[in-house]
């Protein structure tokens, strides 16, 4: 294993990680009662982002990560994170 491969890991990871712990702090701030989309939208985009870090984390090593994976994962993530917007009406 290469120091350069298990930066990245730890890198992409540290990421994940400051994206789930933003999150789980705005789920606990956001108004049920009248943001129930918005929640959802939220608590699907957490899942998603722990799935992946599981994933990346649970390889050997990080070339037996496929890349189109993550890819994938990154856009279900900012769609993810578009959908409270149209729910709010915020984009038209």
């Amino acid at each position: 294993m290469r120091v350069y491969e298990e930066g990245v890991r730890v890198l992409v990871s540290a990421t994940l990680v400051a994206f789930l712990a933003v999150v789980a702090v705005h789920l606990w701030f956001v108004d049920l009662l009248s943001n129930q989309r918005e929640f959802g939208a939220f608590l699907t985009a957490e899942l998603v982002a722990f799935a992946m870090l599981v994933y990346i984390t649970m390889k050997p090593d990080y070339y037996a990560v496929k890349k189109s994976w993550v890819l994938i994962g990154c856009v279900a993530l900012a769609l993810l994170l578009a959908l409270p917007l149209f729910f709010a009406g915020g984009l038209p």
